[in-house]
């Protein structure tokens, strides 16, 4: 098997509370790569902005006979080492601040990701 320790995953999640079926997968992939001992980051923009804020993570429950949360994954995520960035634009958009934010999520200026895009291995989009 190939040597993936030091790769560089970008994840982009562009998904939201209101399709909780397409938040969970983005999370899923991120975690199986960190695993790999590949450096791993989510970017959350669009959409995908509103499942990181206080209180919401926790309303979405893909499989109802599990105690399983998008709150649960986002934790899971964190702990596996796999960094969360947010859009500030998109913030904007959704009309929330970093006080609204859930805890271990960093801001980023939309240029970011143009960057990120350019010096990662991989680029990963939902």
């Amino acid at each position: 098997m190939d040597d993936f320790e030091g790769k560089k995953i970008l994840v982009i999640q562009t998904h939201g509370v209101a399709t909780p079926t397409r938040t969970y997968s983005p999370l899923f992939y991120a975690m199986a790569a960190a695993a790999m001992e590949m450096e791993v980051m989510v970017w959350f923009t669009m959409d995908g902005t509103n499942q990181l804020k206080k209180g919401e993570a926790e309303k979405v429950q893909l499989d109802k006979s599990s105690d399983v949360t998008l709150k649960t994954m986002l934790e899971q995520t964190l702990d596996s080492e796999v960094e969360l960035r947010v859009c500030q634009q998109s913030l904007a958009l959704w009309d929330m601040t970093k006080d609204d934010l859930i805890d271990g999520v960093e801001i980023l200026g939309a240029t970011s990701i143009i960057d990120l895009a350019l010096n990662y291995d991989h680029v990963m989009y939902f």
